[in-house]
């Protein structure tokens, strides 16, 4: 639809003598300003077709949005580090200024601006900027988007009875509790405690291992495309998870027994996010998508036979990519205490590395080796994030672990059950940088 814009009141006659006639509706939008439509009757073949120009004097080209929630934190800048300086609430409508990906620029009544989430606004009585058009399933997101696109939370829901405290430790006075299924906003993460912002506009402390965030959903195409596997040159690493539903105590939805598993959010999220990072800094890599635990079930297995299970995947990805010579079986550790399993460093949470070998086979010690260069890099790069190189017989568990089909092939446990996925994704970032660092200094 074609749209004028008009400068003096002769304008629109003289574009418009002898070939449109036209009417001018006055109207008067919400805010005061006026709204002209014009009428346009085509005096072609086509006579019959009616079209309707609208101009907005002085606003052409603004949109309106509306906060969808009670409250909205409106902060100086388009991310969640930069400062609060207000909350709206549902009431009025801003006038947009500026469209940065997930966050919107408004006016203020006061005349200040501010930036706001765009997941909790809507936008009104003006057309939503154009959706993009839709793309095949596999070119949804590239690597290098879905690489940069990780992003943080921004409400917490509690999931039982939790204490709120003045501080970002557990030393500090609790001040109140919160109810299961109260959601929060959150101001800012420090460390692994979130800030949140309660009714009443104070400020308190949850521990991030006992809630919910919305960070898988606004994660929800955290799986690269399948094209992370179309490398240019033939793989050298091989990513997969032997136990491939090991998930974590706050978002797994089986957690009967002792078991922590969840079919879709689970260890297997870390392996890709790894494979994917490594292929950003050129490092071929190949992720596994092999659902062991459903074959071990077709198969009428016990979980005994993962391994056995695991192994026809290696083999297969061995027959299918010689140039294969690195495995990577990534695992989440059990119920170990959080302490134990979690690390702080420079202000994010990681969750702890622990390297395990099988000696019950003849060339371990290589294994245990490059298991070894990594720790010490890791240390090095990372100080805290490794738990070390343990060293396992048969009498200790499998014994193997796979690791006979290659000197480079190791068995990772990343954090533990009391962890959480977000710190686990940072794990495989600092993985990923000191994998590299070890690759391009051998190769």
């Amino acid at each position: 639809m074609l749209r004028y814009k008009i400068i003096g009141v002769a304008v629109s006659s003289c574009l418009l003598v002898g070939m449109l006639n036209a009417e001018i509706v006055h109207g008067q939008e919400a805010s005061g300003e006026s709204l002209f439509k014009l009428q346009v009757q085509s005096n072609t073949a086509q006579a019959d077709e009616v079209q309707m120009i609208q101009i907005i004097a002085g606003t052409k080209g603004k949109k309106y949005i509306r906060s969808t929630v009670d409250r909205l934190n409106v902060r100086t800048g388009p991310d969640l580090n930069s400062s609060v300086i207000r909350k709206i609430d549902q009431t009025n409508r801003y006038e947009v200024l500026d469209e940065q990906e997930e966050w919107v620029k408004i006016r203020l009544p006061d005349e200040g601006e501010g930036w706001i989430f765009k997941e909790f606004t809507e936008y009104e009585n003006m057309e939503e900027p154009a959706k993009p058009e839709a793309k095949p399933a596999e070119e949804k997101r590239t690597d290098e988007v879905w690489a940069a696109s990780l992003n943080e939370p921004t409400v917490v829901k509690i999931i039982d009875i939790t204490n709120l405290r003045s501080g970002p430790d557990i030393d500090n006075d609790i001040i109140g509790k919160a109810m299961p299924g109260e959601t929060f906003p959150i101001i800012e993460t420090d460390g692994e405690w979130y800030m949140i912002s309660l009714p009443d506009d104070s400020t308190a402390y949850v521990a991030s291992w006992v809630v919910e965030t919305d960070f898988l959903k606004r994660n929800a195409n955290l799986n690269p495309p399948k094209s992370t596997n179309n490398v240019e040159s033939a793989p050298i690493l091989y990513i997969y998870h032997t136990h491939n539903r090991e998930s974590w105590k706050n978002i797994a939805r089986n957690t009967k027994g002792s078991s922590v598993d969840d079919p879709e959010v689970n260890i297997t999220l870390v392996g890709k996010r790894l494979g994917q990072l490594l292929q950003e800094k050129d490092i071929p890599a190949l992720t596994g998508e092999e659902d062991i635990a459903e074959r071990l079930k077709q198969q009428k297995l016990s979980y005994s036979k993962s391994y056995s299970v695991s192994r026809q995947a290696v083999d297969k990805a061995v027959e299918t990519y010689p140039s294969l010579y690195y495995f990577f079986d990534i695992h989440r550790d059990a119920d170990v205490p959080r302490e134990k399993t979690t690390v702080t460093i420079d202000g994010k949470t990681y969750a702890r590395v622990l390297f395990v070998i099988g000696t019950a086979h003849s060339g371990y010690e290589e294994n245990q080796a490059f298991a070894e260069e990594l720790n010490k890099l890791l240390k090095k790069k990372y100080p805290g994030l490794s738990r070390g190189v343990l060293t396992k017989s048969a009498h200790q568990g499998d014994g193997e672990y796979n690791q006979s089909v290659s000197p480079g092939s190791l068995l990772m446990e990343i954090g533990g059950t009391n962890n959480t996925l977000q710190e686990s994704l940072h794990t495989a970032e600092a993985l990923a940088d000191v994998f590299a660092e070890y690759y391009n200094s051998v190769k």
